[in-house]
């Protein structure tokens, strides 16, 4: 008896099974049974990925990278309009030319817009930014060699081409890079650093083109003018920034929106290693959902999937969301573009004139035979554009405090009201002070109101869209530049109102328009 009840009370003895009796049985060695226990935690998704990465070093460099990036978005679309007062005898340039002039790099971004998204959404992020930014700057250089006005022309149209891919590519990377509460506030705040370029772009124009330099080349066949230097200088930014985005991952979302989930898995891991500073082996998260049953093609298999991929973009519910958007973007480029492009002849104008802004575009209407005289420009002139470029820094600070609490589409309809008051104020301003600063309250509001729109966009449409829905929407958006820069010089024949009338009316009702869109506020990305 006694013996029995020290049997009973002995602690049983743990069987041990040989490992290969495991394979025997499982088919597996204890290496993969240890790591088939593992992964039985649920997969992570990209939201709870990304968020697990925290916000850091990482963020901060994005952040250096995409500065010289939005600087570019201004130079190649601005800088033109800064070498009219100098060009315009050199070229012999009308103001019809001139339209035509800033209206053409847009018009190489439109024919480029389908081309370019389909290329990111099939084949990554990262290689269409760091190509597309070198290949923009190497065509900025030939623009700057110009001599002609055909020759002017045909550049101007090619790095709009190059350049409109990238730049829509780098919208929707850094929405795909950032969690989601903070996704809004960082496309809202990297728009500060168009103020920052509106803002240098003018002191670089008055530091170049307030000297008269002329370099002759092979005799006087070949001249480089100042305003050939200054366009030479603001090419050499896309150039830098193709090169900075060659250290950029590939877009994580991306790599798991095409079955990539490996890759993904380490890019997480290594945002995760900069950012906290502790090794990738540490990153919490093991295993991510599979949005993609297997990993989708390459190179030209990926090109032959991606239209059939891209096709729901244009169908139902997509289709309904990607008008309006694109409508309203039309509307509000028409309105902050034109006024933007043609405010610094304007000023030039006006400090060459007596009056306000109507006494300075009334001898601007007729074509009048004789001698060219170029516009007078100095410290001033620039000094006003400056200001008008640093005018959107309160607006983007409190955008970006407030856009999470009031919704964006509050906001972007706010902004398109405010702004078309005050474009249709201008005509009543009486000296380069006041027009400056009714400008600079303009475009202000208008530059909030294109920065919210984007932030919108991104948020609408799912990973595997989001590029090509944003390309077309700045492609909508670059179709109103166009009408508008070249309809400003001909409504002026018809007095000093009529251009303002016709863009305060559409600003404002594409204000209007903007709450037809859906509350995207804090919403996840598909």
């Amino acid at each position: 008896m006694v013996k029995m009840g020290n049997d009973a009370e002995a602690p049983p003895v743990k069987e041990e099974i040989p490992c290969d009796h495991l394979y025997k049985v499982t088919g597996l060695s204890s290496t993969n049974l240890e790591k088939l226990a593992q992964v039985s935690e649920p997969p992570a998704d990209f939201e709870t990925a990304i968020s697990m990465t925290g916000y850091g070093r990482f963020n901060v460099l994005l952040m250096l990278c995409s500065l010289p990036a939005f600087w570019s978005a201004v130079s190649v679309t601005s800088s033109v309009s800064y070498i009219f007062t100098s060009a315009q005898c050199d070229m012999q340039l009308s103001l019809l030319d001139m339209g035509t002039v800033n209206a053409i790099t847009y018009g190489g971004m439109i024919s480029s817009a389908m081309l370019w998204g389909y290329l990111s959404d099939t084949l990554g992020r990262r290689r269409i930014m760091a190509l597309g930014f070198m290949g923009s700057g190497l065509i900025e250089i030939a623009a700057a060699l110009s001599q002609n006005f055909p020759m002017l022309l045909l550049t101007r149209f090619a790095s709009g081409f190059l350049f409109n891919g990238p730049f829509a590519v780098l919208l929707s990377y850094l929405a795909e890079v950032h969690r989601t509460e903070l996704r809004a506030r960082v496309i809202l705040l990297t728009s500060l650093f168009y103020t920052v370029a509106n803002t240098t772009l003018p002191i670089l124009a008055w530091a170049i083109l307030t000297r008269d330099w002329h370099f002759f080349i092979y005799g006087k066949e070949f001249v480089i003018h100042s305003w050939n230097l200054f366009l030479l200088a603001t090419a050499l930014v896309p150039l830098f920034t193709g090169v900075a985005f060659l250290c950029l991952p590939e877009s994580p979302k991306f790599l798991m929106s095409r079955g990539r989930n490996d890759e993904a898995l380490k890019i997480f891991s290594k945002i995760y290693s900069m950012n906290t500073g502790r090794p990738a082996q540490e990153f919490p998260i093991k295993r991510l959902v599979e949005e993609k049953p297997q990993e989708l093609g390459r190179g030209l298999a990926a090109l032959k999937g991606g239209l059939s991929q891209l096709a729901p973009l244009f169908q139902p519910p997509h289709l309904k969301w990607l008008v309006v958007i694109c409508v309203i973007h039309v509307g509000c480029m028409f309105g902050s573009n034109t006024i933007r492009l043609w405010y610094p002849h304007l000023a030039a104008m006006i400090d060459s004139s007596a009056g306000g802004l109507c006494a300075a575009l009334e001898p601007a209407a007729p074509s009048l035979p004789g001698d060219c005289a170029p516009l007078h420009t100095d410290m001033g002139t620039y000094l006003q554009s400056a200001v008008v470029g640093a005018g959107s820094v309160l607006t983007y600070s409190i955008g970006g405090a407030f856009i999470n609490k009031c919704g964006k589409k509050i906001v972007v309809g706010m902004c398109g009201a405010w702004s078309a008051a005050l474009v249709l104020a201008l005509p009543l301003c009486g000296d380069s002070v006041a027009v400056a600063a009714t400008v600079t309250a303009a475009m202000a509001f208008t530059a909030l109101y294109g920065a919210a729109l984007s932030s919108v966009t991104v948020d609408l449409f799912p990973t595997s869209l989001r590029v090509m829905a944003m390309a077309t929407f700045l492609m909508c958006g670059r179709l109103g530049t166009i009408a508008g820069t070249v309809t400003f010089p001909a409504l002026i024949t018809f007095g000093c109102w009529p251009p303002f009338i016709t863009i305060a009316a559409v600003l404002g009702v594409c204000g209007i328009a903007c709450y037809l869109l859906p509350n995207t506020t804090l919403k996840k990305l598909e």
